[in-house]
């Protein structure tokens, strides 16, 4: 009403666990799980309506995506993916997940794209339609904002993808991706088509919470355009296919050592989350340093 630039951020409740649909809603026949996610594809639509309300739905862009893979742990009340893992391991079934996205006049209806895209590029490529193309760039030298009264100085981990979106660009901003876990291990990282896991969590189900991760002398070898859900070491031939791709190393070892260079001078602004009672000793002592101080 006002003609003004607006941001919205939806995030419900569905399809996280648990699910608790309403008597009302409960019409598949296939469980609370199936029932949610039916009741979650209403709640879209309500808010595509608002916009045709509205009238601003081909002056906005609306894009539907989720976080992370299937937890399996909880099924049935869980998802279900083709790819291999789930959340919280260095799988492809934990990482990825689909997008949609539409804005009239600019992305064509029915496009497909399946380069690398990563939820951190949404940042600069809405700022990018918004007007600003050099956020990544502005930030890393310092970039003054009018509204906050207050400076900058962040690295982005994000490209700016709208070329990509809008056909211009026939691949991708991004030829890599990094896949961290959540205690801030790197896992394994993608270059173009090719995978490499340097930790892989061996566990199913509730184990891959509680159980470590294996660290391997030499990374796993997925070549991800022949092989997307990552079985190729299943076959007898895995091991001489993976010697025969060692080379991978080289090129690897360079990208994974300028996003590491990164944060020497980008350090991480929050400690690393730990469940792990090494964590809890490690509170306990700092707090008794502190009582005995002041004492």
């Amino acid at each position: 009403k006002a003609n003004k630039p607006f941001f919205l951020w939806y995030n419900a409740t569905r399809m996280h666990i648990w699910t608790h649909v309403k008597e009302e809603n409960r019409t598949t026949g296939l469980g609370e799980y199936a029932d949610g996610m039916v009741e979650h594809d209403n709640m879209v639509g309500e808010l595509l309506d608002k916009l045709d309300d509205l009238k601003v739905a081909d002056n906005t862009i609306v894009i539907y995506t989720t976080d992370n893979g299937p937890m399996n742990a909880t099924w049935p009340d869980a998802a279900f993916g083709p790819f291999r893992g789930e959340k919280n391991t260095g799988w492809e079934g934990g990482f990825r997940v689909p997008a949609m996205v539409r804005w009239p006049g600019h992305i064509a209806p029915n496009t497909k794209l399946n380069d690398i895209f990563a939820g951190e590029d949404w940042f600069p490529t809405l700022l990018s339609a918004a007007g600003n193309n050099t956020i990544k760039q502005d930030l890393l030298k310092g970039y003054k904002s009018s509204s906050a009264d207050r400076t900058y100085k962040n690295h982005l981990d994000g490209y700016n993808q709208m070329n990509y979106l809008m056909g211009k660009d026939k691949e991708s901003a991004r030829d890599e991706f990094f896949y961290w876990s959540d205690d801030g291990d790197l896992l394994a990282m993608r270059d173009k088509r090719f995978k490499l896991h340097f930790k892989i969590q061996e566990h199913e189900g509730w184990d891959v919470w509680t159980k470590e991760f294996t660290n391997l002398r030499i990374p796993m070898i997925f070549d991800l355009k022949v092989d997307p859900l990552e079985k190729g070491d299943q076959g007898f031939g895995y091991e001489t296919w993976q010697f025969n791709h060692v080379f991978l190393l080289v090129p690897a070892q360079a990208k994974v050592a300028k996003v590491l260079k990164s944060f020497k001078e980008f350090p991480p602004r929050q400690e690393i989350p730990s469940f792990s009672v090494d964590k809890v000793m490690e509170q306990m002592k700092n707090l008794s340093k502190v009582q005995q101080a002041k004492g």
